[in-house]
């Protein structure tokens, strides 16, 4: 497949009528793309449709990210996509399931001091602390991904 292929989106708004499930290939910032099969593997273990446009959108939109290299990282059963900076701190993540992504602010994330927790439950219900002191989000919908970018204000 190469170093070129990746998923991106459309979204009905934007693009007259495409949805985010019409995925196209595309070049962008994401890394490790030896392991492109993940992506479509991914994409088709998520039984959600909502959930699997999701996926697309939030794929296509870490692919446009400057400041940031993305890459899909399988550990055994776990889904696991990240997002890495420039000092190979893993900032976010997010885990793929079958009706939802759990979207993660690890700890440089949280350690930056950019990101407040009262913001995040305030802007998800399903805002939740893990025992580690990582912070997780379900992402059900392309607008939870919307609400989660504004609120992640990266590039």
């Amino acid at each position: 497949m190469g170093d070129q292929i990746l998923c991106i989106f459309f979204t009905e708004i934007e693009f007259n009528g495409f949805c985010p499930r019409d995925l196209i290939c595309f070049t962008g910032r994401l890394t490790d793309s030896l392991r492109a099969e993940l992506y479509y593997d991914w994409h088709a273990y998520i039984d959600d449709e909502n959930a699997r446009d999701a996926f697309c959108y939030i794929v296509g939109l870490a692919a446009t990210l400057r400041s940031f290299g993305c890459y899909p990282k399988a550990k055994g059963e776990v889904k696991d996509f990240r997002f890495e900076d420039e000092y190979n701190a893993i900032r976010f993540a997010f885990i793929v399931n079958k009706s939802w992504l759990l979207f993660y602010f690890r700890k440089p994330a949280i350690e930056s001091g950019k990101y407040s927790q009262s913001d995040l439950r305030n802007a998800f219900e399903t805002a939740r602390e893990t025992e580690a002191g990582e912070w997780t989000i379900r992402l059900q919908s392309v607008d939870d991904v919307k609400r989660l970018w504004r609120l992640l204000a990266i590039c």
